[in-house]
């Protein structure tokens, strides 16, 4: 907590993020140039930091970007984070449930080709399920 008594989230650097997240920092640079994700501070000398809690949804923008999902539904899908992080007992939080609901269904039944596809889609599904456990 800050000095006004208000939660801090814990920032990480980059490489960090990557760690945890399992996306390669070049990745990262990527969601980043395509404004995909903001980082939440700049650490100088470290670079850029992220929060921890940017982390699972680092996981989610880069599996949707191995499946070759287009940058207007990556930039739907971070909404959709935000609004069921910041305001989840909303009526506009329900209505994203019910989107993210479909869009997990959709997910399951979407054909992959590739070896690179099959184990995005399972890291999309796993990420979505370990950040939002009433999917499952």
């Amino acid at each position: 907590m800050n000095h006004l008594g208000k939660f801090q989230p814990q920032l990480i650097r980059q490489d960090e993020a990557a760690d945890i997240s399992g996306v390669p920092s070049q990745a990262i640079d990527q969601l980043v140039a395509l404004n995909l994700i903001t980082p939440a501070g700049d650490g100088t000398s470290d670079g850029k930091l992220f929060s921890l809690d940017q982390t699972p949804l680092l996981e989610i923008l880069a599996a949707m970007n191995a499946l070759n999902f287009r940058l207007e539904e990556m930039r739907d899908m971070v909404q959709v984070a935000e609004i069921l992080g910041t305001h989840p007992g909303s009526e506009l939080a329900a209505r994203h449930r019910v989107r993210l609901g479909a869009f997990m269904g959709a997910m399951r039944r979407r054909p992959v080709s590739t070896d690179e596809q099959i184990a995005a889609r399972k890291a999309l599904i796993q990420a979505l399920s370990h950040r939002y456990a009433w999917l499952t």
